[in-house]
């Protein structure tokens, strides 16, 4: 701190300004005894320590602390103030599933105030399978040919609005059919988007690749030189951490992966005659922003540092470097349950990514984690962030977090782990063989244990699934149309297409097989007539899994309304109460939130101080879970007599009791018939588990 500032302070408060380490004694002080480390420092899934309290000087000695947007290492940001008129790309995803339809819905987003396009393909598009009924996912656009690719792009001004898509591992299909259409559209300069492939982002999500990962090289460097030669300015190269994020990955397994992905595929080009600083220029990086909001915030800001390094160490100078930096919203933080929820969740990691400095930014819609996004859903998603951009105001600041001791530091710290996890992954002989050798799995699987155990234990909420429940929840009523008939008639065209080209061979070998594809494309060429089908000679990996981590937690609300559909009775558990009101509301509270995520209907008696009484109305009702609850004098006076009797008439009944006991408490009264506890410290779902496995109606011997 400027000493003038200082001798202000000083004359203004005279009081000296306490440095951390008298902070630190008087926060001892006042926790008269307790560790300030334990109470008041948290580690995070990425191995940082976060401080209760940042200071200047957290901020003071880093490498970049007098940087501006637009200067290396772009920390904060890549471009300077004045630069560009957007502060970000308004993006939505297209769900509609037919190319008539998906125009339809293009046309409406960009009137209602998107700025982007983000494609999203069916399942078998991507893979240039051929299409049949069974195989056609819920979601994602359906193209066959160029003309479907032109009836999509319609309603859009291909010059001026931006179209993001992945292409799948290999390129070629794909790319093909959207440069034939280009060419019939007659456009010749598409606006910056992308049509990019990521190979090994691919070869994680599937455990397999449609051609061996030399050829997706070599048509994703065909694609490069064909752009550079036409002056098309779109990414080519995706390098995505949505991969490794919807698996479990933390922020430093993101940042180490999606660096490692894009330095094998600088040295992948640059073997196929296209330098590091040309290649560099057809990347584009997504990331998604989960719910750890200031972490998020600090893997953009990091992601931008570490990429300048990297782009550095190729030689490429600081006037050359770039980042494409595209964000959107988590998937695996979604829930089923209670799904509006999920527009909170979808504000605050669009504000993260924002805060971080995305260039462009895609909403999920809410209920995208159950069905194909209704309108109403749609609408909230793109109104979510125009209202961050326009009315909250963050489009007219740079670098928001900027300045900001606990955002800057963390953001240092961040880097520092991701790059030396990266470093491991070099020394190891890259990605690939990292991938091949199972240790990105291995870590990430970890990581996504850990995860899954803090759901498990409520250390992590996901309010109205994990905790505070709504038990009389309705479903969602707003449904997306029905589009069956509009599939069925596509696939009925698709199959007169392919009788029709019965025989075609495009591959003549007279120009180079990316503009033989574009030409056959032109001509009417399938999608899986352009996809080149290879022998299973390619590597096999283990896949990681997306994941959706409130998704144990939906299964036993799911199962147990399988119950009660079956049963015509729900799952319930009574709370037999012990004490006046005051006594036990806390503990009685606690069991009714506790029992209803398992799906538990909970009824509960009035408050008795009577151990006859308490037991008497235990073993008159129909319920088969019992939980006592009252306070610890209660449970030393009355829970032995109470659980005794309840034993002897209705064995079956499960008895548990609200709170921790001390081990010689818990013997004794496991010895009278004691089933468990519940308490703060239970892992809520192996015990709703084990409760669901047991629960059934219990009768009186």
């Amino acid at each position: 701190m400027d000493e003038t500032l200082r001798s202000v302070l000083r004359n203004i408060c005279d009081f000296p300004v306490p440095d951390e380490k008298a902070w630190y004694e008087a926060a001892q002080a006042s926790l008269k005894g307790k560790s300030v480390e334990k109470l008041l420092y948290t580690k995070t899934d990425e191995g940082i320590t976060l401080k209760p309290l940042y200071r200047e000087e957290d901020r003071e000695n880093l490498p970049y602390a007098d940087t501006l947007p637009g200067q290396p290492p772009h920390i904060r940001g890549i471009h300077a103030a004045s630069e560009g008129s957007l502060p970000w790309e308004v993006a939505q995803a297209v769900w509609e599933r037919t190319p008539e339809a998906a125009s339809q819905e293009i046309k409406e987003g960009l009137q209602k105030g998107q700025h982007a396009v983000n494609l999203g393909w069916n399942a078998g598009v991507k893979e240039g399978r051929e299409m049949e009924g069974d195989e056609i996912s819920d979601t994602g656009i359906l193209v066959s040919d160029a003309e479907d690719m032109l009836t999509l792009f319609q309603s859009v001004d291909l010059e001026n609005t931006p179209i993001y898509f992945e292409t799948g591992a290999d390129p070629l299909p794909l790319f093909s059919l959207w440069a034939a259409a280009l060419q019939k559209a007659g456009v010749s300069s598409p606006a910056s988007g992308s049509a990019a492939s990521d190979p090994l982002g691919s070869w994680v999500k599937a455990g397999k690749l449609p051609a061996p990962l030399s050829t997706c090289y070599d048509h994703a460097a065909e694609i490069i030189k064909w752009c550079e030669n036409r002056s098309i300015h779109v990414k080519t190269v995706l390098i995505s951490s949505e991969p490794y994020h919807n698996s479990g990955a933390s922020a430093v397994e993101e940042l180490a992966y999606t660096m490692a992905a894009a330095v094998s595929y600088i040295k992948a080009l640059n073997d196929r005659g296209i330098s590091p600083e040309k290649s560099v220029s057809y990347f584009q990086f997504r990331f998604p922003a989960g719910s750890n909001f200031f972490m998020e915030i600090a893997k953009f800001r990091a992601a931008r540092g570490l990429w300048s390094n990297i782009q550095s160490a190729f030689g490429i100078g600081e006037e050359k470097r770039s980042m494409s930096l595209q964000g959107t919203t988590s998937k695996r933080t979604k829930t089923v349950n209670d799904p509006y929820v999920n527009m909170l969740r979808a504000t605050t990691e669009a504000f993260s990514a924002v805060a971080g400095g995305a260039d462009c930014l895609e909403v999920t819609p809410f209920d995208a984690a159950f069905q194909r996004p209704s309108s109403f859903a749609k609408r909230i998603a793109r109104n979510t962030q125009i209202i961050i951009q326009e009315e909250a105001y963050l489009g007219r600041i740079m670098d928001p977090a900027g300045g900001s001791y606990y955002v800057e530091k963390l953001t240092h710290e961040l880097a520092e782990k991701a790059w030396s996890l990266f470093q491991e992954i070099e020394a190891s002989g890259g990605l690939a063989q990292s991938l091949l050798d199972g240790k990105v799995q291995e870590r990430v699987a970890k990581g996504r244990k850990q995860k899954e155990e803090q759901v498990q234990k409520q250390r992590k909420v996901y309010v109205g699934v994990n905790k505070y429940p709504d038990i009389n929840e309705k479903a969602v009523s707003v449904k997306p149309e029905d589009d069956e008939k509009q599939v069925s008639s596509f696939l009925e065209n698709n199959q007169s297409k392919k009788r029709n080209r019965a025989g075609l061979e495009w591959k003549k070998g007279e120009k180079s097989i990316l503009e033989e594809a574009i030409d056959a494309a032109a001509k009417g060429a399938l999608i899986s007539e352009l996809a080149q089908h290879y022998s299973s000679q390619n590597s096999f990996i283990t896949p990681l899994p997306p994941v959706r981590e409130a998704e144990t937690f939906e299964n036993l609300r799911q199962s147990a309304a399988t119950y009660e559909k079956k049963t015509n009775k729900p799952l319930s558990a009574l709370l037999v109460t012990l004490g006046p009101f005051a006594d036990h509301k806390a503990r009685a509270d606690f069991s009714t939130g506790f029992l209803q995520t398992g799906g538990f209907h909970v009824k509960q008696t009035e408050g008795t101080e009577d151990a006859e009484q308490a037991s008497a109305a235990a073993i008159s009702r129909e319920e088969s879970i019992v939980v006592l609850c009252g306070q610890d004098g209660a449970y030393e006076a009355l829970a032995a007599g109470i659980i005794e009797s309840i034993k002897e008439k209705t064995p079956e009944k499960i008895v548990l009791l609200a709170g921790k006991l001390s081990e010689d408490q818990e013997n004794i009264l496991s010895d009278k018939g004691l089933d468990g506890t519940i308490h703060r410290h239970s892992n809520v779902y192996k015990t709703l588990s084990w409760l669901q496995q047991r629960a059934k109606g219990a009768s009186v011997q």
